[in-house]
């Protein structure tokens, strides 16, 4: 078949035309033909994306060859059914077309303009080019495509228009981050100014005053603006230089206020419409529920599970994770609601996972079997479908703890068990290394559960799920990969938690002994001797800006627990730390160690020696 694609290839590069135009023509029709049938079968993308199609379609539609337009609706066909796979690592072809259809974008001023715009939509949507995490990322079409929506977005549109042109720069945002609205050449501030009011507007619009079903079906135009909305506090919050003012940034803090005022208002609703209204009533009230419709249970899940309550959640999270006043009171009452949500998203994801682990089995036994390996293809896909809500959560979670009035609410609302679940999970999909985000998730959630250690110290007695967490410490730590810092300083200083909040009989010697051996290693080895100087070793130097305020804190912790635990002084001399440490507080300070790694040493030292001397 390759070969036969292979042949097909030429004919749409003009390399089989015969002198007679009509005949040439009628041959690169039939050519056409042939691929969209491929194109119409799973097989036949394999066979069109492997066997060089897609190049050769990009070039015949770059150079307005013969057809060229059935080339761009084979691009898309392949786009909407691969995604990013369609391009096969081959970012050329992708901007070969979007360049093209970028210029035709910007000198267009016909309705054809809009019929452009959601061929740009779909092929975004399935570009190849990473994600904003590169700030320097600048494909060749950006600039001409920016510059163009930027002139669109201060015409008066029609709502339809409107939503398609927030559809297209919601796309755009997602791919390359809200930037590219300061990198227009015109107006630079006024065309974020402008996308946030008008997302802000919109989500209000479709928000307030609003029934379940009208909600519903604005999905698509809400999701969107969600988007804009998260990019903007995305990009403020990163500390690029914005071209503002104090009153514009305060404009857009209040635009965003107003809109995500309204998600709370429209989650609260969906609460108290799908029999849920106990999770969000107030303790204060007796207030009965209005019920404007009835519906089956089955169909208030269906509500509570869509796509547009996961993606409130989600926008809501990057608020919460940020804004740690505005709408505080409000969050905290929906905080119960939230829970909720997040326990029946993990419940999938468990069992999604356990699927695929049956499916990975089933297919090692069948040793090739196809029917099982498209099974195992299935559960993966299934998997990978499943909305992790929590993950968007833990963010603002990890702000709220520290609240009384929200960590009491979120207590109640059994968030230890949903932690102690989650991290699990997280930790088996790292250590599997199935998701690329599960260390980002189990660093958060670590800091989640040493807050909740910090302000409800007796937890630990109380909550099984610490008990698990320190038998999980203890036993694991030393395990992590020592070029992990990040992972390992955050089990660590959680680890070491757990030990001062525990009794001498769960931290023995036999016990934890391995646990501390290890802790002392990876302690000494943020630091090394350099040209006569103490300097941040190197595998801690790229991380240490975060990594600096963990290590000091498990050397304030690690103290105590030298005082604390009878047999752990004598496991740290035979370490030989002390003896190191000695020597390098004989040094005068100026060889490198500033004041709070100075103390950090000295506090070890006085812990040992106080110790020997009692």
């Amino acid at each position: 078949m390759l070969s036969k694609v292979s042949f097909l290839n030429e004919i749409i590069l003009g390399n089989f035309c015969s002198a007679a135009e009509v005949e040439s023509q009628k041959l690169v029709d039939e050519a056409y033909q042939c691929l969209f049938g491929l194109a119409s079968t799973d097989a036949g993308w394999n066979h069109l994306i492997n066997g060089r199609t897609v190049s050769v379609l990009s070039q015949a539609f770059s150079n307005s060859s013969y057809g060229h337009d059935r080339s761009l609706q084979l691009l898309l066909t392949l786009v909407s059914a691969c995604g990013p796979a369609t391009w096969c690592k081959k970012p050329e072809d992708e901007n070969m077309v979007l360049n093209k259809l970028a210029t035709e974008f910007s000198v267009d001023k016909t309705k054809r303009k809009f019929e452009l715009l959601e061929i740009l939509v779909i092929l975004l949507l399935g570009s190849a080019h990473k994600s904003q995490a590169d700030s320097d990322y600048s494909p060749p079409w950006l600039s001409t495509l920016s510059e163009a929506l930027a002139e669109l977005l201060k015409n008066k549109l029609g709502g339809q228009q409107r939503e398609q042109v927030l559809k297209l720069c919601s796309v755009l945002t997602e791919l390359v981050g809200i930037g590219w609205t300061i990198n227009a050449p015109q107006d630079q501030a006024k065309i974020l100014l402008l996308l946030v009011h008008l997302s802000a507007i919109e989500v209000r619009m479709n928000l307030e005053d609003c029934d379940l079903k009208q909600v519903e079906a604005k999905a698509s135009l809400l999701c969107s603006c969600y988007s804009i909305l998260e990019g903007a506090i995305h990009y403020m919050v990163d500390g690029l230089s914005l071209p503002l003012t104090a009153t514009q940034i305060g404009q857009l803090h209040s635009a965003m206020l107003g809109a995500f005022s309204a998600v709370i208002v429209y989650l609260d609703k969906l609460a108290r419409e799908t029999g849920m209204a106990d999770l969000v009533a107030d303790d204060s009230s007796n207030m009965e529920l209005e019920i404007t419709e009835y519906r089956t249970d089955e169909e208030n899940k269906k509500y509570r599970s869509s796509l547009l309550v996961h993606a409130s959640v989600r926008v809501l999270g990057a608020w919460m994770a940020e804004e740690t006043l505005a709408l505080r009171q409000d969050v905290v009452q929906l905080l119960p609601f939230l829970l909720q949500l997040c326990q029946d998203s993990c419940k999938q994801l468990l069992d999604a996972e356990t699927r695929k682990d049956e499916g990975d089995a089933d297919c090692e036994e069948a040793d090739g079997n196809t029917d099982e390996s498209n099974a195992r293809m299935h559960a993966s896909k299934e998997t990978a479908d499943v909305f992790d809500l929590m993950r968007f959560l833990v963010p603002g979670l990890c702000h709220l703890v520290t609240d009384d009035k929200a960590r009491h609410k979120l207590l109640n609302s059994q968030l230890v068990p949903l932690l102690g679940q989650y991290f699990r999970y997280h930790w088996r999909q790292c250590s599997s290394q199935r998701c690329a985000d599960s260390k980002v998730t189990l660093v958060t959630t670590c800091a989640i559960f040493q807050n909740l250690i910090l302000t409800e110290p007796k937890l630990v007695s109380e909550e099984d799920v610490f008990k698990e967490l320190l038998c999980f410490c203890l036993s694991t730590f030393h395990t992590i990969d020592e070029d992990d810092v990040i992972i390992a300083s955050n089990v660590l200083v959680l680890g070491l938690f757990l030990v001062r909040n525990s009794t001498p009989e769960q931290v023995t010697a036999r016990l934890a002994g391995t646990f501390f051996c290890r802790a002392v290693d990876f302690l000494r080895s943020a630091h090394a001797s350099s040209k006569g100087q103490l300097a941040v070793s190197e595998k801690f130097m790229m991380h240490w800006e975060d990594l600096e305020g963990l290590w000091l804190l498990a050397m304030q912790v690690f103290s105590a627990c030298i005082r604390e635990l009878r047999w752990l002084p004598d496991l740290v001399r035979r370490t030989g730390w002390q003896r190191c440490l000695k020597q390098i507080l004989e040094r005068p300070p100026a060889s490198g160690v500033n004041d709070e790694t100075w103390n950090a040493f000295e506090n070890i030292i006085n812990s040992l020696e106080s110790i020997k001397n009692s």
